[in-house]
């Protein structure tokens, strides 16, 4: 398996199973998949990801370079280690510019 292969496998394994498992023994304030890859990606690009990336060509994440995809997985392990308060602020970004918070 090549470099990015096992990148990508590592986002999906962390937004799929092991954020999701997290949610539900900490306080974040999402718990499905495709809320951590909201929050990872918009946080990513600093903007709503569907600004950057083509909604409906493929998924996200196999748009992404091998270092976009480095940068997503340290966010998403950035979320694991840090307290909770950190994916409520990466979640409040996320919303504010999707214009669904002030």
């Amino acid at each position: 398996m090549n470099q990015l292969a096992q990148r990508r496998d590592r986002y999906l394994e962390l937004t799929n199973h092991i954020l999701p498992q997290l949610a539900h023994q900490r306080q974040f304030p999402v718990r499905n998949n495709h809320c951590f890859q909201r929050i990872v990606l918009d946080n990513l690009f600093g903007q709503c990801w569907y600004t950057v990336l083509q909604r409906g060509k493929e998924a996200a994440y196999k748009q992404l370079t091998e270092a976009q995809l480095e940068s997503a997985i340290a966010l998403a392990e950035a979320i694991i280690a840090r307290p909770d308060e950190y994916i409520y602020q990466l979640n409040q970004n996320s919303l504010r510019w999707r214009g669904k918070v002030r």
